[in-house]
């Protein structure tokens, strides 16, 4: 293009373009921060996001010249804008609130702790292990019950098994009556939420996440070999996994999701550290996400059903929640459309989609 006899451009060139893109979107970002986009026209709300990818690769541009003057500093942060205009979610109603909590449990959630299901299939098959080794030493020598666990809940256990009377089935410490069920089932929420925060507050410290996970472990096969001395394994395992199908899995899932954290740390990849760490934490929150509905589904089982309900039906609520956990796990989310690339699909507080 020939210059004009003042020196600039004629109309068309690159630099007249941009500046009149990034004009026009500086003016309504402008109108946008007074009256919000509900005065926007259909024509400025499609020119906006076309905008704003103007900006983000004129700025690219800028930055690959390695431009120094004001221009570079004033267009990043028209980006930056920009892009918290556009990606902040609009206002959420009754309905926005829950189309967003089925978006987040029914596909995000499970999407990524499918991302992540090795590291998953490895913590369930070292917790299951150690309970199975627990349950087969103790079953063998009762002796070792009282170097696996607490020696005083082992006596505890073991006096409460000789007062059982012959014939009746071993409840342990579920010898609470019905009308003390919703106090005790509130309190069995409050304690298994914050047994769930500090799994995961100890992902963050490796050796002291596995240290609890094969504590919990050790606990669970050791409680449950001691009663089959007594021949009231199944009676005593009916009442653990009635609930503990829930249970367990979701304080599995609570830890996974602090070693997601730890993982984007020691391994950040391509990333930087702390770019990697607001990647991941996205997805830790969302594999975090399921462990509080799991666990007041399983306070209220643990409260009411195991330790009322006859044998036949907790086994029957152990198979049925533990079909349905993993339904959701392995089905859920898939066929849903994925996260398009301007954000209309994505859920409003601004999860990124697992695989």
């Amino acid at each position: 293009m020939a210059p004009r006899h003042d020196g600039s451009r004629q109309d068309g060139s690159p630099r007249d373009t941009g500046a009149r893109e990034l004009a026009e979107l500086r003016t309504l970002l402008a109108r946008a921060r007074r009256r919000g986009l509900r005065d926007f026209g259909e024509e400025e709300l499609r020119r906006l996001p076309r905008l704003y990818r103007f900006a983000s690769s004129w700025l690219a541009r800028l930055e690959t010249r390695g431009t120094d003057d004001g221009t570079l500093t004033e267009t990043r942060e028209l980006v930056r804008r920009s892009h918290a205009l556009l990606y902040r979610g609009a206002p959420l109603g009754a309905r926005g609130w829950l189309a967003w909590l089925r978006r987040v449990y029914l596909v995000e959630a499970p999407r990524a702790l499918r991302a992540e299901w090795r590291l998953f299939v490895f913590m369930l098959a070292f917790f299951y292990a150690l309970v199975g080794v627990a349950y087969a030493a103790v079953s063998e020598h009762l002796e070792l019950a009282f170097t696996l666990l607490d020696p005083a809940s082992v006596a505890n256990e073991i006096e409460q098994l000789q007062a059982t009377a012959e014939g009746e089935p071993f409840q342990g410490n579920f010898t609470f009556g019905l009308d003390d069920s919703p106090e005790i089932s509130g309190w069995i929420m409050a304690h298994n939420m914050g047994v769930s925060v500090l799994f995961f507050a100890s992902g963050l410290v490796t050796p002291f996440f596995f240290y609890l996970l094969a504590s919990n472990a050790l606990m669970v096969g050791t409680y449950t070999a001691v009663a089959a001395h007594w021949d009231q394994g199944t009676a005593i395992s009916s009442i653990l996994w009635c609930h503990g199908t829930l249970e367990l899995q979701a304080i599995v899932i609570a830890g996974l999701a602090g070693l997601i954290l730890v993982r984007a740390w020691v391994a950040p990849g391509p990333w930087s550290r702390r770019h990697a760490m607001t990647l991941e934490s996205r997805r830790s929150l969302l594999v975090l996400a399921p462990v509080f509905p799991m666990l007041f589904a399983a306070g209220l089982i643990e409260g009411f059903v195991s330790p009322h309900a006859p044998t036949p039906v907790r086994l029957g609520v152990a198979v049925v929640t533990g079909a349905a956990f993993l339904y959701w796990l392995i089905f859920a989310g898939r066929g849903a459309s994925p996260l398009s690339a301007d954000g209309s699909t994505r859920s409003s507080a601004g999860f990124r989609g697992a695989p």
